[in-house]
């Protein structure tokens, strides 16, 4: 796998990252803009999302950044381990209904959600990950 590694470009791992990180940052608005709408506020949804959703997102973001930075000094291993555990992504996040803070976030959170494991199953796949 060390010779399949090799062949993972900047540019994938970078286009991975900044798709998550774009995710996280549509996450943290769409729960900000939900807090403001009284009726968003009140629902379950809106409670999974602030309280369990966005944090491990966060948390996974904080892991993404870090791979990035180990990428970028030479050990493509840790983004690797973190794009194999994005292609599942969409699955993690079952229970989670996109539609929180209405249907304008929803759409662009399943967009970025998408192109997140998009990303991450290139990356894997120039790592000669199955």
């Amino acid at each position: 796998m060390a010779g399949a590694a090799s062949s993972v470009t900047p540019a994938q791992v970078e286009r991975f990252a900044k798709t998550f990180s774009a995710l996280v940052k549509e996450a943290r608005d769409a729960v900000a803009d939900a807090a403001r709408d009284p009726e968003l506020a009140r629902t379950p949804q809106f409670a999974a999302w602030r309280d369990k959703a966005l944090p491990v997102l966060e948390h996974d973001n904080a892991a993404v950044e870090s791979a990035m930075a180990k990428f970028q000094a030479g050990d493509v291993q840790p983004i690797l381990v973190e794009a194999e555990d994005k292609r599942g992504l969409a699955k993690d996040m079952d229970g989670f209904p996109l539609t929180f803070a209405g249907a304008d976030h929803a759409e662009r959170l399943a967009e970025l959600r998408t192109a997140v494991v998009r990303s991450a199953c290139q990356l894997c796949a120039a790592a000669g990950i199955p």
